[in-house]
């Protein structure tokens, strides 16, 4: 096991910057998820962890040793692919053998660690298949062992779960934290799925456009996001974002605010997630005013999302602005064309300056 460092890592294209100076601290055992969307140089900063590319400056340290100029295979990290990379013409054991013996380990060793990794994998019964044999969750399985059997420094996982369905992605993330757990190992993983991000992760680096818009444990990006874009890409739906005026109640966008001052002057964009919402009953419900602080607008249905034991609805501000994305739970007795008034309390709202940052309220 070892820690991970980099320092100021940047990777260049031509004229293309796609890594632009990140820095970060990756403690030893960690599991630790970069996520953002296509493009943002998260899967660039992988591999050249791995040393698939090479590092236009900056430093990388596995375990305290600088690796800048070492191969792949001399940095003792084991890597998990989204496209498995098994040679179809071995069994599973053969795939799961070939790089132990190549580094000319014994055969009882290579036989303890197979068996070991099968066993924990829940791979045992597939030993002597081969990969066109499998399914592919179990063929994700066999890629997993084959990095586990060599019992590295640290784990890199580059959208391992990409080509699985939903239904066999949600199990197996819960099986590589399982594992990762129980081996202590140091884990960098890449996902464009934020939810996966969020169940996955000790600690969430979202990247933008080659820079680390924010760092920390998932729940505190969600709860506080440092930016305009971590509040938009993290959570599902994303948190509704309205243009808003400080010492203003009505909202240029549609609805009212109350009782909310985030510091500084000027223009500003609220921020509310969708379950902070609550849905009034009557035209006179949560009006604003006598001690009720928060954020109150009336709506015209567009939209309503049944997502089992709760709904998404999709509402039209009284000023035409962009749709209000509120929940609530289990089946709504809301329709299409109806309106409806939502509320949020101030210690439920977000606020970020022109810049994008967040504003403290």
């Amino acid at each position: 096991m070892a820690s991970i460092t980099l320092k100021d890592v940047r990777k260049r294209y031509g004229e293309t910057e796609a890594v632009r100076g990140i820095s970060l601290e990756i403690a030893d055992g960690e599991l630790l998820v970069l996520v953002g969307p296509s493009g943002c140089g998260k899967s660039t900063l992988l591999r050249m962890i791995a040393g698939l590319e090479t590092v236009t400056s900056g430093t990388i340290e596995i375990g305290g040793r600088v690796v800048n100029d070492l191969e792949p295979a001399d940095r003792d990290i084991a890597m998990v692919f989204q496209n498995y990379a098994l040679y179809p013409h071995m069994t599973v054991r053969q795939n799961l053998s070939y790089g132990l013996k190549n580094r000319g380990m014994k055969g009882a060793e290579i036989e303890r660690r197979v068996a070991q990794a099968a066993a924990s994998l829940e791979i045992a019964g597939f030993l002597d298949r081969r990969p066109g044999q499998l399914s592919g969750g179990q063929r994700q399985r066999v890629a997993m062992g084959r990095a586990i059997v060599r019992e590295p420094a640290a784990f890199l996982f580059d959208e391992p779960l990409s080509n699985l369905d939903a239904k066999l992605r949600v199990q197996m993330r819960i099986e590589i934290r399982r594992l990762q757990r129980a081996l202590a190992t140091t884990s960098v993983y890449v996902t464009h799925d934020q939810m996966e991000a969020m169940t996955l992760a000790d600690r969430l680096v979202v990247l933008n456009a080659g820079l680390v818009e924010q760092v920390g444990r998932p729940i505190d990006l969600y709860e506080k996001p440092a930016s305009l874009f971590v509040a938009g890409f993290i959570g599902s739906p994303g948190m509704n974002l309205l243009p808003a005026a400080r010492g203003g109640s009505a909202l240029p966008g549609g609805g009212r605010l109350a009782g909310f001052a985030p510091a500084g002057d000027g223009p500003f964009t609220l921020g509310v997630r969708p379950e902070a919402f609550s849905l009034g009953e009557g035209p006179e419900a949560f009006t604003l005013g006598d001690g009720r602080e928060g954020f109150s607008a009336d709506v015209t249905v567009g939209a309503i999302e049944l997502a089992g034991a709760e709904s998404y609805v999709h509402g039209t501000p009284e000023g035409g602005a962009s749709p209000l994305v509120f929940r609530v739970p289990g089946r709504t007795a809301l329709e299409i064309g109806q309106r409806a008034r939502i509320f949020a309390p101030s210690a439920a709202l977000h606020a970020f300056g022109a810049d994008g940052r967040r504003i403290a309220a």
